[in-house]
């Protein structure tokens, strides 16, 4: 008799984690088409903007249908999320000036004043949005995942395939 690896309760939770992904990833291409931005939920992962907010908050982000718009859209003071050409990780930064050009510079809350030469110059096209409000604490479960169970998948699976082949030899 072939032992029974995978029980009806385990194609039963993979079942329900599928659905959950689908219903995230559905729930974040509506808000996007919503809210007319590429990212409309944003993890905060940085300290730079304390005390507006902290690493480990969810940014919820408005955008505009077309980039050109960002010049009426957007005022100084607003808090925005942008793409630098150097970094592939979005900047969450307050604006502190509109350029001459149709560019905006912006600069953490938390910075001494100091500006990144990626900060004094952003492009409309390199604007996801601007903040509408925050979700405190709920970034930490993407934050997990991306700093420290990425980095550490192998580690990760090897300590899942040793536990269920422990089950495995305990339950016989």
């Amino acid at each position: 008799m072939m032992p029974k690896i995978i029980h009806e309760g385990t194609l039963g939770t993979i079942f329900y984690v599928a659905i959950g992904v689908f219903l995230a990833l559905g729930i974040n291409q509506g808000l996007a088409l919503a809210l007319s931005t590429d990212m409309p939920v944003v993890a905060v992962e940085s300290n730079s903007m304390i005390p507006t907010f902290y690493k480990g908050d969810i940014l919820i982000i408005q955008g505009v249908s077309d980039p050109d718009l960002y010049q009426d859209f957007l005022e100084i003071g607003d808090v925005i999320v942008f793409s630098p050409e150097s970094k592939a990780i979005p900047i969450v930064h307050r604006i502190i000036d509109k350029n001459p050009d149709g560019t905006f510079q912006t600069m953490g809350d938390a910075n001494n004043g100091r500006q990144l030469p990626s900060e004094k110059r952003i492009e409309p096209s390199q604007i996801h949005g601007k903040m509408l409000f925050i979700i405190p604490f709920l970034g930490w479960i993407k934050i997990g995942a991306t700093e420290y169970l990425l980095p550490n998948i192998g580690w990760v699976i090897l300590a899942v395939v040793t536990v269920t082949f422990l089950y495995l030899i305990i339950k016989k």
